[in-house]
């Protein structure tokens, strides 16, 4: 499915309306919460975004869309994180027919993918040129898999906004 807004298509798993209400069935849908943000834009707001959570199917090209787009709005903080299929969650995600959930359920398949989209997701924002607003919201559980400096770095990071 795609979101369509006026003359812009976007076509990527994270502003996919269908997709986020089987990830998440009680929140709104991402084309409604990008409009309250495009909104707030124009209102004058500060603006925080949660890229999240996304999922193990997105690919690099997908969080530069997503980041091109989110930047439209000029928000202060992006905060990123990845879906965790662990537990309840994983188990409604499958229910939901999304199979992808099954490759991130163990810690260890969770924690690859972490890694990897957080690698994506900065590389994404570097190209886009908005790294300095990128939020990276690690799990404590990530300890033994990320050098342990660069996740207390973020675990206990304030973000970048000024008040």
């Amino acid at each position: 499915m795609s979101i369509i807004k006026g003359s812009e298509k976007i076509v990527n798993p994270l502003l996919n309306d269908e997709l986020s209400l089987k990830i998440e069935p009680k929140s709104p849908p991402p084309s409604k919460r990008y409009e309250a943000l495009q909104k707030g834009h124009q209102a004058g707001c500060r603006l925080y975004v949660a890229m999240a959570p996304t999922p193990p199917i997105m690919t690099l090209d997908d969080f530069k869309r997503n980041l091109e787009q989110i930047m439209k709005i000029e928000p202060e903080v992006i905060f990123w994180e990845p879906i965790n299929a662990r537990g309840t969650n994983g188990k409604r995600m499958i229910a939901a027919g999304l199979e992808f959930a099954r490759s991130i359920m163990t810690k260890k398949s969770w924690a690859e993918n972490f890694i990897k989209q957080w690698e994506e997701v900065e590389e994404a924002a570097k190209s886009i040129g908005c790294l300095d607003k990128l939020h990276i919201w690690p799990d404590p559980e990530l300890k033994g898999y990320v050098e342990e400096e660069k996740l207390n770095r973020w675990l206990y990071m304030p973000t970048v906004e000024k008040w």
